[in-house]
């Protein structure tokens, strides 16, 4: 029985892939229909994550969306930046109606005098200022969009807009799937700036806290507040006042605390990475970009393979890529990623992904078997504690012998001037398997394709911006180890529960939550015909689940962004 659910399951996702692969070619040989062809009926809309940087980490299944629409918002250097890659021909094409989240469902009378001073709304592009615009002003352009996207999917067209990043991660569109819930919105997940940027810094990351420099009386995720984890990285998102954030670092964390900033996330040429730490960053932040960069704070920041020495090595060399393919169907790979199997020499995947991309990979040499080989890395094995060699499924000794099998094949390829890719699902550096093969292959050239993490996928599902709670407006990403001691805070969490018992989680979470707090448990992220959301409280979402064993591939959100009245119900 087992085997033909996998057959099903790698046939589904063959076909999702070509299918996938075909419209993304011919979208441009095929303009969309128009005049008496065109589907009248059913309309819809769509809010699509396009990722951060260049238009290739754009995933299958957005590039699809788009090339499926009749009606795009986006602004002229969006358009301009996916063109290479999708055909805007034939369709409608509307610009000035981004970012245009602030004080929406508030009643402007009733919103106080310093906060109703006009503020300028962000260029998406330049993130700078474009010119003030006053409550009453957003009011009436978001009444404006909802009638436009309202008329259209009416009059059975498919509608889109063009989101930057991930639209769930401080993203500004997430208002037009509250406002225009009767429409059953979708939305497809995107590469954030954090994915594009751990790629560049090509750091392990386990437990994260995402934030950004707000600073309100009574939260407990401040960044001062979330300091206090030292094996958790913090990851702040638009650090705007340089100098302002890391004198609030420096009086939160030791001086040699590793830190980084990333400009540019996913911009071929541009990105740019600063290694420092956090009293010298205190000290200096000259020649910064503020506006396009994300800051990384915390011990594992030292531990990051990034080494731009190598990149000046003979051409005749090859290199190696970590490619991650993202989660669920073979769709939500990026435009960057295929390319990368595409021209690989050699192709080191899971028999499961090997499955699921059969098709590109067909003719190409792919080895199997050395996919999770991160136990006991860079370990003696006389260390190794016997409670810890239990739960593997090899010997210390064998788990080094098969990574140093590995490592040997890759230099051997790479010598002779190949082109060797590792891939991996999910973003393969959020607790990623693969990732110790950026550690040990640090003495040739390495390059991290980034992909869309399970947690993209998930927070898709939700329709739901998961940095817009209400007592919160950080993400905390964390795994059994580490659930109550992160829970203090108070914050949205979404727990990457793996082989951790669900008992363990629930149990931790009430010991710092009450026991109305939102739940929701998000099934098969990523997976178009399997996707599931159960939502509940924390008080019931044990008896909702049941006696019954949960499916390897789910994630547990905890928070009160999901008591939003404003969310498309599942």
């Amino acid at each position: 029985m087992n085997g033909k659910k996998t057959s099903k399951r790698i046939w589904i996702g063959g076909l999702l892939l070509i299918l996938a692969w075909m419209f993304v070619i011919g979208c441009a040989a095929n303009p969309p229909l128009t005049g008496d062809n065109q589907e009248k009926t059913p309309g819809s809309y769509t809010v699509v994550g396009i990722g951060p940087g260049d238009g290739d980490l754009l995933t299958l299944r957005a590039a699809e969306a788009i090339c499926r629409a009749d009606m795009v918002f986006c602004n002229p250097k969006t358009q301009q930046k996916l063109a290479a890659y999708v055909d805007f021909s034939g369709k409608q094409v509307v610009d000035g109606y981004g970012v245009l989240f602030r004080y929406y469902g508030r009643d402007c009378k009733k919103i106080s005098q310093e906060e109703k001073k006009p503020r300028p709304p962000m260029d998406q592009e330049k993130k700078r200022p474009r010119g003030p615009m006053r409550c009453e002003e957003f009011h009436r352009k978001q009444a404006e969009f909802a009638a436009m996207v309202r008329d259209a999917v009416s009059s059975g067209k498919h509608v889109v807009l063009l989101s930057g990043g991930d639209p769930t991660i401080y993203g500004p569109d997430m208002w037009t799937v509250k406002e225009l819930k009767e429409l059953n919105p979708t939305v497809i997940p995107g590469l954030s700036a954090f994915n594009a940027a751990n790629a560049a810094l090509k750091v392990s990351l386990g437990e994260v806290m995402l934030t950004a420099p707000f600073k309100k009386e009574g939260s407990r995720d401040t960044i001062e507040q979330l300091a206090g984890h030292e094996r958790a990285t913090m990851v702040i998102f638009m650090p705007r006042d340089m100098q302002a954030l890391f004198a609030r670092l420096s009086a939160s964390y030791p001086a040699q605390t590793p830190a980084a900033i990333i400009s540019n996330a996913g911009v071929v040429g541009q990105e740019k990475v600063t290694m420092g730490t956090v009293g010298g960053f205190a000290a200096d932040t000259s020649g910064i970009d503020r506006w396009r960069s994300i800051v990384y704070v915390g011990e594992a920041v030292g531990r990051a393979a990034f080494n731009p020495g190598l990149s000046s090595q003979p051409a005749a060399q090859g290199k190696f890529y970590l490619v991650g393919v993202g989660p669920g169907d073979a769709d939500l790979i990026t435009l960057r990623g295929k390319k990368v199997i595409e021209s690989a020499d050699l192709i080191f995947a899971h028999q499961r992904l090997k499955d699921k991309f059969q098709d590109v990979l067909s003719g190409k040499e792919v080895l199997t078997g050395y996919h999770r080989l991160f136990p006991f890395y860079g370990k003696p094995c006389a260390k190794v504690r016997p409670g810890d060699q239990r739960r593997e499924r090899m010997s210390c000794e064998e788990y080094h012998q098969k990574q140093e099998e590995f490592a040997a094949l890759v230099r051997a390829a790479v010598a002779k001037g190949k082109t060797v890719a590792m891939l991996d699902s999910g973003d393969p550096l959020v607790y990623g398997p693969c990732s110790w093969s950026l550690t040990e292959l640090r003495d040739i050239e390495t390059e991290v394709v980034p992909g869309l993490s399970c947690f993209n996928a998930a927070n898709a599902a939700l329709k739901a911006g998961v940095t817009e709670g209400k007592s919160s407006h950080s993400v905390i990403l964390a795994s059994g180890w580490s659930v109550e001691e992160m829970a203090v805070h108070q914050s949205t969490m979404v727990l990457f529960t793996m082989r951790t018992q669900f008992k363990k989680f629930i149990d931790g979470l009430s010991a710092h939550y009450d026991a109305d707090t939102p739940v929701a448990i998000v099934f098969s992220a990523g997976y178009a015909e399997k996707e599931r959301v159960m939502q509940g409280t924390l008080g019931t979402i044990s008896d909702q689940v049941g006696t019954g064993r949960l499916p390897f591939e789910y994630l547990l959100y905890v928070g009160d962004f999901l008591s939003d009245g404003g969310r498309v119900a599942h």
